[in-house]
């Protein structure tokens, strides 16, 4: 995967870092489970159980349950135990969240509502990373929609076009300089990341009017014209939403 933007090690950042191993594979195949249904809500988690279905520790077990409990997945009540939590409950924003449902029934649902969040928020990061953004990080805006360029119209890359579309929406909000709007770009990321491996219909498409929207919406930015940043950022996730509408 191709990263190229500034980050940083905050507790923020390593919140869609699990790493890998046998704790790894549990979160995520609980995590999964969870999401799709298959573990019903109001269902009793048994430590000893999961222990005995994936040959693991219970302390392996323990870690996993308090990581999705964290995100609202599961909650730990005594005398009750772990009991799986309903939707409302869930850190929608959280990457893994954005993962799962992304691989999940649902997945429709989630991209509109995640772009419907895009449609105000990248509008308002436009406008604030035209006056904020550091000089280096606007080439690095340039040269990823550069490569998504070159992934649409040469390789046909698309994981290449997504990796590049989220490193882009990445140096975006990182550019407006607030830290909250900066910790979006992970969610972002997520679910761009997913597109790239996706073969469902409409999660996979390229279209030649997002990589014009990202080209001049990079140049927008690098003239320092707010008003024009803003347009573009809107016509982007506008075009990319009536496409999901549709479906």
């Amino acid at each position: 995967m191709v990263d190229l933007a500034p980050r940083d090690t905050s507790s923020a950042r390593n919140r869609s870092r699990i790493g890998s191993g046998l704790y790894a594979h549990v979160f995520e195949v609980l995590g999964q489970e969870i999401i799709n249904g298959d573990l019903p809500v109001g269902s009793i988690i048994f430590a000893e159980q999961i222990s005995e279905r994936f040959g693991v520790s219970r302390s392996v077990v323990r870690e996993s349950l308090r990581s999705l409990a964290s995100m609202g997945l599961l909650e730990s009540r005594p005398q009750v135990g772990t009991r799986v939590q309903p939707r409302d409950h869930w850190d929608l924003l959280n990457p893994h969240v954005v993962h799962w449902r992304g691989q999940g029934h649902d997945y429709m649902v989630q991209m509109r509502e995640l772009l419907e969040l895009r449609l105000g928020l990248e509008q308002v990061a436009a406008r604030l990373a035209s006056q904020r953004i550091a000089p280096e990080n606007v080439q690095a805006m340039i040269d990823a929609a550069a490569r998504m360029d070159a992934a649409y119209h040469e390789t046909h890359d698309l994981r290449a076009f997504f990796d590049a579309d989220a490193q882009f929406h990445r140096i975006l909000l990182e550019g407006t300089g607030n830290p909250v709007i900066a910790q979006l770009s992970d969610t972002i990321g997520a679910t761009l990341h997913a597109r790239a491996m996706d073969t469902r219909p409409g999660m996979h498409d390229l279209t030649l009017a997002s990589v014009h929207h990202h080209r001049k919406l990079a140049e927008a930015i690098a003239a320092g014209d707010a008003e024009a940043a803003a347009a573009e950022a809107r016509a982007l996730v506008e075009d990319t939403l009536a496409e999901f509408s549709d479906r």
